[in-house]
Parts: C-alpha cells; structure tokens; sequence
C-alpha cells in the first residue's frame, strides 16, 4: 500500500509516545493498520498489541482491514472497544460474571421507574430518564464529588435521591452499568499493582483511535496501563471532539504532549475525500476556535464546485428546494446513497421527512428518531382535539384535564365516558367550578370548528396551554424552548390541513414512514438524513446541512465559549462529510417568528460571498 510522508512517519514508530494528528479524511485507519504490522514485522509479539476503539462496529472494521492486509484470518491482535478491554480485565480477576452487566434498554427502563416515584410528573416527559442516564455517566465519568455536581434535567435533592436509589438497586441484584465498568477498573489498578503489571506485560503497544472522544477516567486507566514503557500511539482530530455530553473533553488531547513530553507528533495533513473548495471553507470556519492544535488540511483531489449557500423564507420552501434539488441530482445519476442532509437535532429533521415523503424520495435515518406526534405534548394536543370532535372518553378528559390546572379532581371523571352533565352535577354546589366546566365546554366547542392550524393556536393562547408549557418547564428547570419547540413543530405541521381528519391522516403516513427506514436494508438506495453527531465518522458524495441559524447551529443552549467552540466543531464534522458537493441553508423565519442567520455562515463565506 502506498503511503504519504507523514503516514508513513507514522508507521514507521516505535517505542515511546506518538500523537498523530488525524483530520478527515486523512487515512487514519490505514495508519493503525499499517503501524499495527510494520510492529508485527518488526519481531513485536502479536498478543502484546491492544488496538482500542469506541465502538464495536469501528472495532470490527479496524480488525478486518488488518486481516486483508496482512493476508491472513485471523491474529492475536486485540481490537476492541474501552468498554470491551476492561470487561475482560476486571472479568479475568473475578470482578464480574456473566451477566452482571445491566443492559441499556434495562437501564432505562429502570430509571424511568424511579423517577415516576420519586419525580411527579416524570411520566410525561419521554427523554427524562435517557438524560438521567447520561447524567449519570458524566458524573460518575468525572469522579467529582456529588455536592459539587449540578443536574441540568432534575432538581438537585430529586438528582441526588435518584442516583441514590439506582445505586442501591443495582448493589441489591448483583449488577453492574456501563460507566462502572470504567471505574472499576481504575480502582483494581489502583488496589492491586500485582493485576495492573500482568496486564503492563500482556499489552506493551497501545493504539488509540478517535483519541479526542476519550474521558478523563478512561484517560487515567490508559496511562497506568501504559506506564513505564508509555508505548502509546494516538490517534485522533481536537477538531472533530463533539461528545462533551457523553463526558469527552478535547483539553485531554490538547494536554497530552504536555503530559508526555518527549512525545513524537505527526500531523496527517493530506485529506483524501474532500475538494479543495470543501476544505478551504470548512478551514475558514475551524480556524476560528481558539483551543485547537494548528493545522492545515490539504487535499489531494482535484478542484470542485465552491460550496453554496442559499437562504429562504421557511423551513418549508427550504425543504421543497432540497427534496427538488436531490431529485434532479439523482436524475442526473447520482445514487440516493450517496447524499446526506444533516441537520442539528433529532426535532429539525421534520419538515425534511415531509418532503421527502411528497416527493416519493426513498430516504434513511442515520440514528434514532424520536415522532414528535408521540411526545406528551402531542398527546395533550391530540387529546384537546379529541375532545374539541365530540370523544367523551375518560382517558381523553384525564390526559388535559388540569393542563392548564382547572383545579378538577380526578374523581369527577370517574365514567369509561364523561359529560358535562356529570361534570356540572358533581360541582353544582361550587358555583366557580361550575364556571370553569363552562369554560371547558365552551373551548372544546371552539376547538371542534376550527382548522387543525387554528385550534393549535387556541390551545396555546385562548386555553392558555403555552402559559401552562412554561411554568411546566420553569417548575422542572427545564429549558422553554425545548418545550415551546415541540408545541412550535405541531403547529407548523397543521398548517397544510383543512380539516382534522385530513392531519390525522398525514400524521399516521408519517409515523408509518419513520418506521420504514428502520426496516430498510443499509444497501437499499436512500437519502441519508443524520444529526451531525450520528454523521461523524460517515462520508457521502453531497452535503445538504439544513437551519444553520443562531438558536440551533449554534444551538440555543451554546452559551459559554467552550460550548460555542464545539458547536463550531460539529458543524465543521458536517462539512467534512461532503467528498465533492456542500450546500448550507438558513431561513429567514421559524414558527411564524425572525430568526437570525448563524455567526458561523459569515466565517465560512467571508465578504458576503454567501
């Protein structure tokens, strides 16, 4: 195989530390494969090289490269994952047993139960008990002292009793997460030197792919398993770090030559996927962080289309020019496979499903998403409307009853299907209850008239549900807008329907649709439609990235610079993505309501060339 100067640089390494640093598109898997054999020829025993990486798909593909080049199948080599590598540490001390290690749906579902007891009105809010989780890991991630972590998703005491309790179940049914895989096996090293030497002397080289993913704690383990001989060859892009969520922080790649100083450093420069246009732009913009390594990415392809901007008025006629332009690029030849349209969040990947839908464009999802017509939110709305048509149904009346709060009590609404007859009986000794059993009737009455558009509309003003929505979120110390947008997303998709029946229709095709890509082989033809974390990694002809307006690129959350820095980096991965066409888009509104363009588009078209 034929390499560059600086791969083979790379390769050619030895004994001691090495940084490489890896941009994209830059032949890192190649780098581990090969260094990976030229120590096999140089007389390094096979058994004594940990290839690590941090998923088991990268591991699978990372060891079946190696096995096509050294022309063999099977080796000694260790590919795997942290997770993986210290599961089998801690397994072979008897740490743990088959069986032990609580599965994430479990997970889950287990905090979900704790939080409904712990957390009123937990049950309504879907995300909850995976943002615990991911809490949890960070805290647990950090090591830090419980007083001095602070939840962004629940109430410091609600946190603490939570964590609490999930400790004590998993101590009570001999189980063991995630995250404590990690922290026990720092704590074995550090217990017991005689295990952590054994495993010194089993693996002498480690090779360490997507270096800038890694946490402190998976960091600590690393260098203890390194030391004295600190073989420790790295491989990662501070550029490309966007998992500060999951407990990553770049400042640990950025710090490792300060940690090892007589480390080798090598830059991989040559970028082997993208045009000179794509990089000279996503260059502009990742110039612009102040905590990076300096870099410069050269291509090594030929000259292509400069990358395009374009601004509409709507996330709608934004989505209609994409699904055209995909289509005319797929006439012209182009596979669907072949194209990604990338977008922020899970929420801003709607209106583009829509469109793809009416446009008959097969299309795929590049991770989990969730319907916004299964949120409780949607569930409130729909049963509003429910109501608003005529359904007397109990469980219709119990989903809104005290949203915004009416002060009812649940045992007026004791009938499978309650009247208002009933209603007015119950509280016929409380005039102003009465008066609010009048209100509600004469707003279902309201709503059982109008469009799908214009009762959302009086759900949220004239009922007085987006009041309610956010005295919900300032209750739970939960962000409005992350409320407000799912309320905003229904209401926009109303907007096309005259009549109930016809949204209810769309909303069934939709659900329907959003299940299909799940089930779609990876070979079926279809358009790629992503967040930017779940693009990471990925690479596709033509880069469509979708709202890159202040709010969501950089995200609304974005508020002090190290967070502004990798907003910047994810949307620099995004760009990175595109071999030979890159196309940005903003709106000019959203919900009905200005939105500004992003910061980010005046760094990568300078001199209003956008």
């Amino acid at each position: 195989m034929h390499y560059n100067e600086a791969q083979e640089r790379a390769i050619r390494h030895t004994d001691g530390p090495m940084l490489v640093l890896a941009g994209p598109g830059s032949g890192k898997t190649a780098v581990i494969t090969g260094r990976t054999l030229r120590l096999i020829r140089d007389g390094i025993s096979p058994s004594s090289i940990l290839v690590v990486t941090f998923t088991k798909a990268a591991a699978t593909e990372m060891k079946g490269r190696f096995l096509k080049m050294a022309g063999t199948a099977s080796t000694a080599v260790q590919f795997g994952t942290f997770h993986g590598v210290y599961y089998g540490i801690l397994r072979s001390t008897g740490r743990v047993y088959s069986g032990s290690v609580l599965p994430e749906g479990q997970k889950i579902a287990l905090l979900k139960e704790i939080l409904n007891h712990l957390y009123p009105g937990a049950e309504q809010e879907a995300d909850l008990p995976s943002q615990t989780a991911r809490e949890i890991s960070q805290f647990k991630g950090s090591r830090a002292d419980i007083r001095h972590f602070y939840s962004a998703v629940l109430p410091q005491d609600i946190f603490r009793k939570v964590l609490e309790t999930y400790e004590s179940w998993k101590e009570e049914n001999n189980k063991i997460d995630f995250d404590d895989i990690i922290t026990r096996c720092y704590e074995l090293f550090l217990d017991r030197p005689d295990v952590l030497e054994k495993w010194r002397e089993r693996f002498r080289y480690l090779l360490l792919d997507e270096f800038q993913d890694i946490s402190p704690l998976q960091y600590e383990i690393i260098k203890l398993l390194a030391a004295p001989r600190n073989n420790l060859f790295i491989v990662g892009d501070d550029d490309q770090s966007i998992y500060r969520f999951r407990g990553a922080n770049p400042d640990l790649m950025l710090n490792f030559p300060k940690d090892y100083p007589d480390a080798a450093v090598v830059a991989l420069s040559e970028n082997y996927r993208s045009t000179p246009q794509i990089l000279e732009a996503s260059g502009r913009l990742i110039a612009k962080n102040k905590k990076r390594f300096a870099k410069t990415i050269e291509a090594a392809r030929e000259n292509g289309p400069e990358p395009e901007f374009e601004l509409f008025k709507n996330p709608r006629e934004e989505c209609i020019r994409l699904a055209e332009d995909i289509r005319k690029r797929h006439n012209a030849g182009l596979s669907y496979n072949e194209i990604a349209v990338l977008v922020r969040t899970n929420m801003g990947c709607r209106e583009a499903v829509e469109q793809m839908m009416a446009y008959q464009i097969p299309f795929r999802m590049g991770d989990t998403v969730p319907c916004v017509f299964d949120h409780w939110i949607a569930n409130d709305v729909m049963a509003y409307m429910d109501l608003g048509h005529g359904s007397r149904r109990r469980a219709d009346f119990l989903q809104i009853y005290n949203r915004p709060n009416r002060y009812f009590s649940r045992e007026a609404f004791m009938d499978a299907e309650v009247t208002f007859e009933s209603l007015y009986i119950y509280y016929e000794d409380r005039d102003w209850m009465v008066r609010r059993v009048e209100q509600l009737e004469n707003d279902l009455r309201v709503i059982g008239h109008l469009s799908p558009y214009g009762a959302l509309h009086y759900i949220r003003r004239e009922v007085g549900y987006e009041t309610y929505l956010r005295e919900y979120a300032n209750a739970r110390n939960i962000p409005e807008e992350d409320l407000l947008q799912i309320l905003d997303e229904l209401t926009e998709s109303a907007r096309n329907y005259k009549t109930y029946e016809e949204w209810l229709d769309y909303i069934e095709e939709y659900r329907q649709k959003l299940q299909e890509p799940k089930k779609r082989d990876a070979e079926t033809d279809g358009v790629m439609i992503s967040t930017l974390h779940a693009a990471k990694g990925m690479e596709y002809d033509t880069v469509y990235i979708l709202d890159v307006n202040e709010g969501m690129i950089p995200f609304h959350k974005a508020v002090l610079e190290a967070d502004l820095e990798e907003e910047r980096r994810m949307l620099y991965v995004g760009m990175t993505r595109a071999k030979n066409y890159l196309k940005l888009s903003a709106v000019k509104e959203k919900y009905d309501k200005k939105t500004d363009l992003s910061r980010f588009i005046g760094d990568i078209f300078p001199g209003g060339k956008a």
